[in-house]
């Protein structure tokens, strides 16, 4: 009994010995875990998208489309999808995604081998506002708040939403492992959950709300749960001013766009970076660049001399489980580069680099591995 317990404690599959904020998680979402934890601590960079199958620059809802597969020749490892406007029950997404046909992509990533990832900007509970509105509402949600029902009724609905995320054959049906980062980017002010419209204690008492209520009251057992900050802060300690606890994350991520591309910025990221792989990894967590991009990449070398350079500039800086480019909006607003784009060749070659995975390149990422893998 001794032995089991030790063998239970010490088991692969709670992540080399961490638990997860879901004891209950689910085989695959435990091997997921287990996976980008991997790779972090190899420094394998999973390369993702945001609404990669959906729409690009220049083309809407084509089969097969992906910007980035039309630039490199492979699908993104890691997909990333938004569910603003799930709360009223609205057919499409903040950027006009269908829901349904965004389930289906989710599939489709899925079965290829990918990861996904779910972000929510929820409207403004206290004005009806969106969520660029920085009311404060956090205490309308939380227990006792005027807006706790309405809020428990939304979380209803992202956890049916989940909970139809299906894939496997007649005998393997199974639910598809999602990682959710409610709430990001809260060391700015730019949201109504951000660090000005909130105090630490009250943040720290909605993520464990909405994590208890999916996890106990819905039963989701197939969410990995990350804890996304802005990259505005200067030390650990700032970094976690909101973190609701260990118990309560299963990932640290951090959000950041090179705006003006300057060295002070790149110096700032390096960092925060820094920062942020040494905290996840002291905890436990899975680190990961969970949104990252320069809007429009007018840089012709930007993807390998710019970002990869800083990324690997030193060893501890790479050790993060993916980097999420946000989306391809149009030729103005894009993060990733389109066949003909300024940054397109410069991409290939970071494509090919073997810090970086792209779909084709990552082994069974719900399977627990059994020895290493590289490109």
């Amino acid at each position: 009994m001794r032995f089991l317990l030790l063998f239970i404690l010490c088991s692969p599959i709670l992540g080399w010995g961490q638990k997860l904020a879901d004891p209950l998680a689910t085989k695959r979402t435990k091997a997921l875990f287990v996976n980008l934890q991997k790779a972090a601590s190899e420094s394998k960079i999973l390369f993702g998208h945001q609404d990669d199958l959906a729409y690009g620059v220049g083309w809407r809802h084509i089969k097969g489309g992906s910007d980035v597969r039309f630039t490199c020749g492979d699908y993104p490892a890691v997909y990333g999808w938004e569910l603003g406007n799930l709360e009223h029950d609205s057919t499409a997404n903040l950027d006009r995604v269908n829901f349904k046909q965004m389930k289906n992509w989710i599939k489709e990533g899925y079965e290829r081998g990918g990861v996904i990832t779910l972000s929510w900007h929820m409207d403004n509970y206290h004005t009806a506002g969106s969520a660029w509105d920085t009311t404060a509402a956090v205490k309308d949600i939380l227990p006792g708040g005027a807006k706790y029902e309405r809020y428990k009724q939304d979380l209803d609905r992202f956890a049916h939403f989940v909970s139809d995320l299906k894939a496997g054959g007649l005998f393997d049906r199974h639910a598809i492992p999602v990682i959710f980062r409610p709430f990001h980017e809260h060391t700015g002010a730019w949201f109504w959950w951000g660090n000005t419209h909130v105090t630490p204690d009250d943040f720290k008492a909605l993520w464990r709300f909405t994590v208890a209520y999916l996890r106990d009251e819905k039963k989701l057992h197939q969410v990995l749960y990350s804890f996304s900050t802005s990259y505005n802060f200067k030390s650990e300690a700032e970094m976690l001013t909101f973190y609701p606890g260990d118990e309560w994350v299963d990932m640290l991520g951090i959000d950041f766009y090179a705006n003006d591309n300057s060295d002070q910025t790149w110096d700032e990221f390096r960092q925060v970076q820094s920062v942020l792989v040494k905290t996840a990894e002291a905890r436990g967590k899975v680190p990961a660049l969970t949104e990252f991009g320069f809007e429009g990449i007018p840089t012709p070398d930007w993807w390998t001399n710019v970002f990869l350079k800083n990324l690997l500039a030193e060893p501890i800086l790479g050790r993060i489980a993916y980097a999420c480019a946000w989306r391809n909006a149009n030729k103005k607003h894009h993060y990733v580069p389109y066949p003909g784009g300024v940054s397109a060749v410069d991409f290939q070659t970071f494509f090919q680099h073997p810090n970086t995975l792209f779909e084709s390149d990552l082994w069974n990422f719900y399977k627990l591995p059994k020895k290493n893998n590289s490109k």
